[in-house]
């Protein structure tokens, strides 16, 4: 494995989302929203992947007051908790703010950074704010696998002999994402895993 070696500062980001468990969609600001997030995870790594702060919150809901069983079961986040959690628009701020200016996003698959602008935007939000994210999804998969299909967090973890952390625990995921995020190697350059 090839360290970064750069200034950058990698957030490695893991998002758990809640949906209405119907074909209901709430649409606020022209965005119909199929995912409403009620946990961000994260952990930062500094220019040589070592682990520097963590970050973990409870998102208050707007769009779908209660976790639906599926998501409940699958993730253990309870409607109470979510309600104890704060707004998203105060979460989200914080977090950009935890993130500091030169850090970019890294997460496994797209579908959290897609599920951030969706929320954002239904908020209101300007999504030019947010780093640049790259799906190391991808590069397993041109590293290791070469399939070139999509293959789970799980599977990669196996493959490289990680003993997860707890997953669909937003904070658990990140922590696993950046433990495979260090075993590949990042001489082969980011830039063509950019979201």
């Amino acid at each position: 494995m090839t360290t970064a070696g750069s200034a950058k500062t990698y957030i490695v980001m893991d998002l758990e989302m809640n949906n209405s468990g119907t074909r209901f969609l709430s649409e606020k600001n022209g965005i119909m929203l199929g995912a409403e997030i009620i946990e961000f995870g994260a952990v930062k790594l500094d220019g040589d992947l070592n682990q520097i702060d963590e970050y973990c919150r409870f998102v208050k809901p707007t769009a779908y007051p209660k976790v639906n069983n599926e998501v409940r079961e699958l993730t253990g986040i309870t409607t109470k908790q979510i309600w104890e959690g704060e707004l998203f628009p105060d979460v989200v701020r914080e977090f950009l703010g935890w993130c500091g200016e030169d850090a970019v996003f890294i997460t496994w698959s797209v579908n959290d950074i897609n599920v951030l602008e969706d929320n954002m935007l239904y908020h209101g939000m300007d999504i030019e704010q947010l780093p640049l994210c790259y799906d190391i999804q991808l590069m397993f998969d041109d590293q290791v696998t070469n399939e070139g299909r999509d293959f789970a967090l799980s599977y990669a973890m196996w493959k490289y002999g990680i003993t997860p952390a707890r997953s669909h625990d937003a904070l658990n995921d990140a922590i696993n994402t950046a433990e495979v995020f260090r075993r590949l190697n990042l001489s082969e350059g980011l830039d063509e895993y950019e979201i």
